[in-house]
């Protein structure tokens, strides 16, 4: 449909944040949201237009309609030195990989199966055209107002894309155990921790970020779990003192997120090969660190939302060939694309931790 005139300006204002001011994109359109409060079908369109008009760069051909339905990598908004980085990793299927970071993202929500079983969750976000998939793992095709729904504020579900949710998957969680969160942010992983563990055992939610704390302690509570504990990392010895207790560590380390540009086209104007580097050394300041948490025989699974082998596969390598990465052996890695299984671009890989 086309953008209502009295929006126009709205989305002019919403890209200029992002491309002039490097402010986040979904802060952008939550602002534009509120300020108008569309109906469904409106916000559907003003959305659209938003992220086509970030991702070519192009206010008005995106109000007026000329980019609707465009994926077209050699129009797009790509920084050239990570077109070049995108084609020395990828060589023939290059193309790809950058189209693919142009399509529009599925919306999946993970069920709490602490709280609701399956089907019943189901049933209830049946105007939000639920399409159950694998495990506990809905994709919603009609997400408009999802999270005003009464599920969502009972704590029956979460969003979370079907690839970071199989990543947490890879760190075995039974009832009992003591897990720890390494970067947990606002903690989506560490609650699907806690829900495989069945509310039983102790999870420790570490992270720099008070706020992304508060919101982990919110949304913990929503869904009814109470074993997570989080804790500010304000100097090393936070994480120092943990060396050795945990039966999982789980490093969800900072990154560049190229695997999931779809949903967050704004990073395109942000990230430069300077930044690239620093978040390079803060992923292996940070593994060299946390890796330790893990008692002898316990799992540490390493990963991030990035298809760049620097943030991935060659960190791990470098980190084995350490003095520190020697107690570890690697046990299994997999990565994925935009776009693979409707999903976000991962890599993720399982160490062990070797008695020595």
């Amino acid at each position: 449909m086309p953008i209502p005139s009295e929006y126009h300006d709205a989305v002019r204002d919403a890209v200029y944040d992002v491309t002039a001011q490097h402010k986040h994109l979904s802060s952008s359109i939550e602002r534009v949201f509120r300020e108008f409060r569309p109906d469904a079908e409106t916000a559907r369109a003003v959305r659209a237009a938003i992220y086509q008009a970030v991702r070519y760069d192009d206010a008005d051909a995106a109000i007026d309609g000329a980019l609707d339905g465009v994926v077209d990598q050699r129009l797009a908004h790509f920084p050239e030195w990570l077109r070049v980085r995108i084609r020395e990793v990828f060589t023939d299927n290059a193309d790809n990989v950058l189209t693919s970071m142009l399509s529009d993202a599925s919306t999946f929500i993970r069920v709490n199966t602490h709280r609701i079983d399956i089907a019943t969750c189901v049933a209830a976000l049946a105007p939000y055209a639920p399409l159950y998939l694998e495990n506990e793992i809905i994709r919603i095709d009609e997400p408009f107002g999802l999270y005003t729904s009464e599920a969502f504020q009972r704590g029956w579900f979460e969003q979370q894309d079907i690839n970071s949710y199989k990543a947490a998957c890879e760190l075995p969680c039974t009832p009992g155990m003591r897990i720890v969160d390494a970067c947990a942010g606002a903690g989506g992983k560490s609650l699907v921790f806690a829900s495989h563990m069945k509310n039983k055992g102790r999870i420790i939610a570490l992270d720099t970020q008070a706020s992304k704390l508060d919101a982990l302690r919110t949304r913990s509570t929503r869904a009814g779990v109470d074993i997570i504990e989080t804790r500010e990392i304000t100097t090393t010895k936070v994480v120092k003192r943990l060396h050795e207790t945990a039966d999982g560590v789980f490093i969800d380390v900072p990154c560049t997120g190229t695997g999931v540009i779809r949903r967050n086209p704004d990073i395109l104007y942000r990230l430069t090969p300077e930044s690239l580097q620093e978040l390079v050394n803060i992923q292996a300041d940070i593994l060299r660190r946390s890796a330790p948490i893990a008692k002898v025989g316990a799992t540490v699974v390493y990963t991030t939302c990035s298809v760049l082998p620097e943030e991935g596969r060659n960190q791990i390598s470098a980190f084995l060939a350490t003095e520190s990465g020697a107690k570890f052996s690697l046990q299994h890695e997999w990565s994925t694309l935009p776009n693979d299984a409707g999903g976000d671009g991962f890599y993720v890989a399982r160490l062990k931790r070797e008695a020595v």
